[in-house]
């Protein structure tokens, strides 16, 4: 009997044993994943500070040297070492931008705490890109059109929120402001459409759905305003259903599907030059799908290079960013390869090309990858004589 009740208690502190090393070892795991959770979190603090931070820095200079070369905003913004460097918040940072094609940007920003890092990026259109100055027409003419789809070419403005007549009468409505359109929205409407500087409104049409229509030029009878963010919008009509008609709309609705305006109705998909900023409201980026340049002579003249295919965004930005180069797409091995060692690339290491206009040249790729010459138009805003 004596012999059970000893087994009986040696059970009971055996078991009771075991029981409290899985509450410390589990106690131990919980707390190991918090102090990583708040690692995490910490790191992705510092990484979205080094990248306002460098983002800043490169509206500074462009504000400061408007007429400022993309190459040398890069170079200034990055300094001697190529980035910026330091500590930040009781961790450390590391942030940069680059080139992307010929008119945009990219800003990328590592926060670093303890264990834990964290990476943030995204690309921009530089702050005067295909913005009025003053009161202007636009004229639009095809550099090249020989795509095997038809496409139609749509205006949409861009207009700053303090001309739509919000800006000093806020939630309420003025019909006879244009920016309204011909019927009041509320401000939740505006904000749906719309930025937190910008309203947008209906895209208008300056081609109809065609094809193979070099030279093939068009000027608006619109008046465009000073401020006003000038965008264009590639609707693409794979099987030239509705060629020539000048009857279809483009009807967006007031949700993107990755990142995009999704048409409805009529043609197949969009790609619009122009996308509200993702991360920052107050900007406009370039499309995934299109080049913007300025002429690097004639002010207020822009080259919109379109893609009408699809591709995955990687293959996208790989192009705008680097070029072309031996335009297979598979993965790079080598130093040389910096940021995309081991990472799928087609290989190319930048624009260094111009064609007789002064725009970096372009090419038919004549295979599967996005070369940006399918639909290339050329923007020119005309002043309007005052009366």
């Amino acid at each position: 009997m004596g012999k059970a009740i000893l087994l009986a208690v040696t059970a009971v502190v055996v078991g009771a044993s075991v029981m409290l090393l899985e509450s410390s070892t589990n106690r131990l795991q919980a707390d190991t994943r918090q102090a990583a959770r708040q690692e995490e979190a910490l790191a992705r603090e510092i990484a979205r500070s080094a990248y306002n931070l460098i983002v800043s820095r490169a509206r500074q200079i462009e504000a400061e040297t408007p007429d400022i070369g993309l190459a040398d905003l890069v170079a200034l913004v990055n300094g001697t070492a190529g980035k910026l460097t330091g500590p930040l918040n009781g961790g450390a940072y590391e942030a940069w931008i680059y080139p992307i094609g010929a008119s945009s940007y990219g800003a990328v920003a590592i926060g670093r705490y303890g264990d834990a890092s964290h990476q943030i990026g995204n690309h921009r259109v530089l702050r005067n890109v295909l913005e009025v100055d003053q009161p202007s027409r636009v004229k639009v003419t095809f550099l090249e059109s020989v795509a095997g789809y038809c496409s139609a070419i749509y205006l949409q403005r861009f207009v700053p929120k303090n001309n739509n007549g919000m800006g000093n009468n806020p939630g309420k409505c003025d019909p006879s402001n244009p920016a309204h359109g011909s019927s009041c929205e509320t401000q939740e409407d505006i904000e749906l459409r719309g930025n937190t500087r910008y309203v947008a409104l209906d895209p208008v049409m300056i081609f109809p759905s065609g094809h193979n229509r070099d030279n093939a030029s068009a000027t608006s009878d619109l008046i465009l305003n000073p401020g006003e963010r000038i965008n264009f919008i590639l609707a693409v009509d794979k099987k030239c259903d509705y060629q020539g008609r000048t009857d279809i709309p483009l009807e967006i609705k007031r949700k993107r599907k990755k990142g995009e305006w999704q048409v409805v109705g009529y043609y197949d998909y969009s790609h619009p030059a122009l996308l509200e900023s993702t991360d920052d409201f107050s900007q406009l980026q370039e499309g995934d799908y299109a080049m913007i340049q300025a002429h690097p002579t004639r002010l207020n003249v822009w080259r919109i290079a379109f893609e009408d295919l699809i591709f995955d965004t990687e293959k996208l930005v790989d192009v705008k960013r680097w070029g072309y180069g031996d335009r297979k797409w598979e993965i790079r091995i080598g130093a040389e390869w910096g940021e995309r060692n081991g990472k799928y690339s087609y290989g190319g290491h930048g624009w260094t090309e111009v064609d007789e206009r002064g725009y970096i040249r372009l090419q038919d790729s004549d295979g599967p990858m996005p070369d940006f010459n399918d639909q290339v138009i050329e923007v020119e805003f005309i002043p309007v004589p005052a009366s």
